[in-house]
């Protein structure tokens, strides 16, 4: 009984009117043109959108890169440390009328950029060293620190994978409005 109800159903195939062919093979086309559009959206992810990262760019940078970055997002990159392997370069952007100097570099590990900004000298006021604790809630994940040498620096290390221009302008437009945002704590 099922292999006659399956050769009625497979002979009903053969006997559809022309309406019902051409409605089937439009399905088709629309199916194919579907699958088509699906497999060529993947393939032009995998070969990279703009300010997408593919595993093949989530590397790290080198100095070189970074500068090259810089220059293409339309800043003029000066060199302060020149050693090998140690480069840093200063930017300068303005927020909140404060001129922003900036300075980036690459982690001895190579794991981290660092983008750091000069406050000025620690402030001899030890009672505002708390306000600027609370700040640093507020501004994470950049944070106020002050160096060896007695300066207060802020800072905002990044993770060193995947960087493209459209992630370091973030990064470095983020640490400037911080800085303009806190001036009346720091200052």
């Amino acid at each position: 009984m099922k292999m006659d109800a399956f050769l009625l159903c497979a002979t009903d195939f053969l006997f559809l009117n022309s309406n019902q062919i051409h409605f089937m093979q439009k399905q088709a086309i629309i199916l194919l043109s579907f699958l088509f559009l699906l497999n060529f959206g993947f393939t032009v992810n995998a070969q990279g959108n703009a300010g997408t990262p593919t595993p093949s760019d989530c590397g790290p940078i080198n100095q070189t890169k970074l500068k090259e970055l810089l220059v293409q997002l339309g800043y003029t990159p000066k060199e302060i440390v020149s050693t090998p392997g140690k480069e840093k370069y200063e930017i300068k952007l303005t927020r909140g009328g404060l001129d922003v100097p900036m300075g980036l570099e690459i982690s001895a590990s190579t794991n981290y950029i660092w983008l750091t900004v000069f406050l000025g000298k620690a402030l001899s006021d030890s009672s505002k060293y708390f306000q600027l604790l609370k700040q640093n809630s507020k501004i994470q994940p950049a944070l106020f620190y002050v160096t060896d040498s007695g300066n207060l620096m802020m800072g905002l290390p990044v993770d060193n994978r995947g960087i493209n221009n459209a992630l370091l302008k973030r990064y470095t437009e983020f640490i400037a409005g911080k800085v303009a945002d806190t001036k009346d704590s720091w200052q």
